[in-house]
């Protein structure tokens, strides 16, 4: 029963840590005033499946596996939507979720986090490859060396930039618009050139064109097969990461908790351990879905961002590197897609490619670095009491700290992509195992428990369990693919 005390200040119990302080909903802003995580969603995104895996499945096998790229990209959209909803309603981000819903749950799932990115340091050395070959420095270096060599210059900045921004997510949030727009206005202008516009109506038609594995696969792209599919937007707990961002620009409930400010040009904020719920109202339950109807937009114009830019690549590796025979790999993992627009425009495209490509890839580093510091130092604030005796920021500095070490180590270690295909099998097998929690909490944990009419509609669970499905047998058939069971 709930003391005396909980009674008087108004809680809900959600799980079996603290319970939930009972609030009003903020009365919706507007959508321009609020749009942003969707744009961060949407840069990341940009990243290793629209630069890498895509272009290098269509550089390597044509068309073969375009049909797979437009539903994999939308049913992240499901994935999306859930996650993002949950910190709508309480303010708290996923893995607060995540342990109410079960502590050894979470557990489990951080420590795979844990070692999922212990490995994402291929994001810095994926985008050294391009600026190694926009340079060509430092002179008489090879490929490996003038790659890692800017591989740690993009880090220190970035980690430079973690620590100077006085609000991290703005930060994040201007840098990451910019990035957005010169790539896509960048791949526009290519995809219309006059050598390569003939290839988009056999890439049309392949796109709706269901097909087996061709004659020549390799079984040894399974791996990289997977990772497209789990990245043909972000993927894993690259999608956990949306909560975050949605978090700090404060929509709905999330405006009761504070943000992570710069230790050294910031101002500390609150942010509490747990969250709060909507008190069950009919007022509450119409500023909802005003919050509602703006997170489905968000969303989409992330989804449709990445979509439109992940279609252009993966055609541009049709249309380019198909018929030339070239594929992205090894410390050349990125500068090989220059020839996108080298052959369209001569020495000065290239340039151009090899700026954008960096972009592409060495921001999804930073992103990353920020995301994961906030999902472990969640993780551990949210379910271990004695660890609050330092603050969310602390704890945040902390893995901003562990993951650039963890970075500098690893890249010297392995090649990027090798690198980032182990963080993508990791990030898919993870979707496989949170997507049915998040079906439990926002369609019957959080209904019963804070109000009816948070629970989302039946086509939504109809999709979800689709979704779910869907990742779950790609999960299986890896499994066997790689253990040779089938």
């Amino acid at each position: 029963m709930p003391s005396q005390s909980e009674k008087k200040e108004e809680v809900v119990h959600l799980g079996k840590i603290e319970p939930l302080k009972l609030v009003d909903f903020p009365i919706f802003p507007g959508i321009l005033a609020m749009m942003g995580p969707g744009i961060i969603w949407a840069s990341l995104a940009q990243g290793s499946g629209e630069l890498i895996w895509w272009p290098y499945l269509s550089a390597k096998y044509g068309e073969a596996f375009i049909w797979w790229l437009w539903p994999a990209c939308l049913l992240q959209y499901w994935v999306n939507l859930e996650i993002i909803r949950y910190t709508t309603l309480t303010g708290e981000g996923i893995f607060g979720g995540f342990t109410r819903f079960n502590k050894i749950f979470a557990v489990f799932l951080w420590i795979m986090l844990f070692i999922t990115y212990l490995w994402f340091g291929g994001y810095a050395s994926g985008g050294g490859t391009a600026l190694a070959a926009l340079t060509n420095f430092p002179p008489g270096w090879d490929a490996r060396g003038q790659t890692l060599f800017w591989a740690y210059l993009t880090v220190f900045i970035f980690v430079l930039a973690l620590t100077l921004f006085p609000v991290i997510y703005n930060g994040i949030e201007k840098f990451m618009t910019v990035v957005t727009i010169v790539c896509v206005v960048g791949l526009l202008a290519a995809i219309v050139h006059p050598m390569v516009a003939p290839y988009w109506p056999k890439y049309i038609a392949a796109a709706f064109k269901v097909q087996g594995f061709p004659a020549n696969w390799d079984p040894k792209d399974s791996s990289t097969f997977l990772t497209a599919v789990c990245f043909a937007g972000m993927g894993g707990f690259w999608n956990v990461m949306y909560s975050y961002w949605v978090r700090d620009k404060h929509v709905g409930n999330a405006s009761y908790i504070g943000r992570v400010t710069s230790p050294i040009t910031g101002k500390p904020e609150t942010i509490p351990a747990t969250g709060v719920a909507p008190r069950d109202t009919p007022e509450n339950h119409q500023r909802y879905k005003k919050w509602l109807r703006y997170l489905y937009v968000d969303n989409a114009i992330a989804v449709f961002v990445n979509m439109l830019t992940v279609t252009f690549t993966t055609f541009l590796g049709f249309a380019i590197l198909h018929p030339k025979g070239l594929v992205p790999s090894g410390w050349k993992l990125v500068s090989v897609q220059a020839e996108w627009f080298g052959s369209l425009w001569g020495y000065w495209g290239y340039i151009l490619m090899w700026i954008i490509g960096a972009a592409f890839i060495a921001d999804s580093w930073l992103g990353a670095c920020d995301a994961v510091s906030r999902m472990h130092a969640d993780f551990l604030f949210s379910t271990f009491r004695k660890l609050r005796k330092l603050s969310f920021r602390q704890w945040y500095y902390v893995w901003v700290g562990i993951l650039t070490l963890s970075t500098c180590i690893t890249m010297v270690l392995v090649q990027p992509a090798e690198l980032l295909l182990a963080g993508g099998i990791l990030n898919f097998i993870s979707m496989t195992i949170y997507c049915p929690v998040l079906i439990y909490m926002n369609y019957y944990k959080i209904p019963k428990t804070i109000a009816k009419w948070a629970r989302p509609g039946v086509g939504w669970l109809v999709v979800g369990i689709i979704v779910t499905i869907v990742y779950l047998t790609l999960s299986i058939w890896y499994l066997g693919v790689t253990f040779k069971l089938i």
